[in-house]
């Protein structure tokens, strides 16, 4: 059974990791409690002019309502954006209708 997630897990991984993707700055909207989980994260953004809200996993950051972050878009699939909570931004930040190819030196040097 380990085995079997193990390998789900892998395989997913290395479709995700070459998917093109493009990165924005998404709001936290709330956090949803999973029961027997960890809490999931609810996110929106706005990329190509259209508003979107998905949920990522919270991990062991604690995220609160009306922070904001960098999300990884996948261009192809939005469904699996995913918000990345070890890239806070100070707030809102204008960034281009597409979104960027990569993160922004000035954010990275921002969380060093």
């Amino acid at each position: 059974m380990i085995v079997t997630v193990v390998i789900v897990h892998i395989i997913w991984k290395k479709n995700y990791d070459s998917l093109e993707k493009r990165y924005v700055v998404g709001e936290v909207q709330r956090i949803v409690p999973a029961w027997g989980q960890d809490p999931k994260v609810e996110f929106s953004f706005t990329i190509y002019g259209k508003n979107h809200r998905e949920l990522s996993p919270r991990s062991i950051y604690h995220p609160k309502a009306g922070e904001f972050y960098i999300v990884e878009v996948p261009i192809r699939d939005i469904k699996k954006s995913k918000i990345l909570l070890d890239i806070p931004t100070s707030g809102p930040i204008d960034f281009p209708w597409e979104g960027w190819e990569k993160i922004p030196e000035f954010i990275i040097e921002d969380n060093q």
